[in-house]
């Protein structure tokens, strides 16, 4: 028997889900047991084939491969030490409540004022063309980089059912920090602890994926991609939101250069990346198309001062700044039918 998430409503008119089946994170087999999220019957799912368990801590299910972890703690400690620096956190609840349209800190307004325009546009201009495509008008997103979760309330908010992923369990910018949004009545997701190339999902689950500023952290795209594709069912829809996209793989590398000595300088470690490629360009996205995606890219308007960074970074002799597009990604009509 899969393993299964059943999301309990908890607002007049919300949607819940069904069920969301797991995937043994070590052998990929099938998951024992039913689980809730407001109000979970149990702490732990067994794997019906290797007898390997998920555990629930914090409300957060810890679904890491065996060994990953480890692996991963040092760049996490070292991106988190970082993040914690820059002030990218509040012990305000306001501030979580607020983004993406208001950072109450003030100290990275113009990053949020991008991510609010990004997040306009996207429940405006494609989200609805989703819920066209798939004849339905509750979607299940998968929010997979989702930080301190944000994204994920959002969508809540506005009917649809994420789920939040992300290697990061910090209270402060990372999946602890949706203890603030689970105060609004009607906000309930499911948070899982796992890696973006390996999903703790069966396949063709999801209606939707959305890398809301992450997808950038991936080490290897075209895995990461193959990875995404495999929860999607037919039909299904992958947004790259806010990752910075440059002309050609030398101004990529000399902002990586760039952002490298600064962490240095300023922190003493290079731990801003986590490993990931950081950047994108469209020679990258083209190549990627082999995984059968076909993609469509949407520039929101973020004003005139924004749109002549090229301009001035020209006159001034420095590289071309980065763009930060949405790209919507579909699995062409042929690779469906394979």
């Amino acid at each position: 028997m899969s393993a299964t998430v059943a999301i309990r409503p908890e607002r007049s008119g919300a949607v819940s889900w069904s069920e969301l089946a797991l995937r043994c994170p070590a052998c990929s087999g099938e998951m024992e047991a039913i689980m809730t999220t407001s109000e979970p019957a149990q702490d732990k799912a067994a794997c019906v084939a290797c007898n390997s368990a998920i555990f629930l801590r914090d409300g957060i299910w810890r679904a890491i491969r065996p060994g990953r972890a480890a692996l991963h703690a040092g760049p996490l400690s070292s991106y988190e030490a970082v993040r914690k620096a820059e002030g990218r956190w509040s012990n305000n609840a306001d501030f979580y409540l607020s983004l993406p349209f208001k950072d109450t800190t003030g100290r990275f307004a113009e990053q949020w004022r991008i991510r609010a325009r990004s997040f306009r546009f996207m429940t405006r201009k494609l989200l609805p063309i989703c819920v066209r495509t798939l004849g339905k008008r509750h979607l299940r997103i998968l929010d997979i980089g989702a930080g301190n979760c944000w994204m994920s309330y959002r969508l809540s908010l506005h009917g649809h059912l994420p789920v939040a992923v992300d290697l990061s369990v910090s209270p402060l910018d990372g999946l602890g920090a949706a203890r603030h949004y689970r105060t609004v009545p009607g906000v309930s997701f499911p948070r899982f602890q796992a890696e973006m190339d390996m999903l703790p999902f069966t396949a063709g689950q999801f209606d939707m994926a959305i890398f809301n500023a992450s997808f950038h952290y991936a080490q290897d795209y075209e895995v990461t991609l193959r990875e995404t594709l495999r929860v999607l069912r037919p039909g299904g829809a992958i947004l790259i939101v806010d990752s910075p996209t440059y002309g050609n793989e030398t101004d990529g590398e000399a902002m990586k250069r760039e952002k490298s000595n600064e962490y240095l300088r300023r922190f003493g470690s290079d731990g801003g990346n986590m490993g990931g490629q950081e950047y994108l360009t469209p020679e990258r996205l083209v190549r990627l198309q082999k995984t059968g995606i076909r993609w469509w890219r949407y520039t929101p308007w973020h004003g005139w001062r924004w749109a002549l960074r090229p301009f001035f970074a020209r006159i001034a002799g420095r590289r071309r700044p980065s763009q930060f597009h949405i790209h919507l990604g579909i699995l062409s009509p042929e690779r469906m039918a394979a």
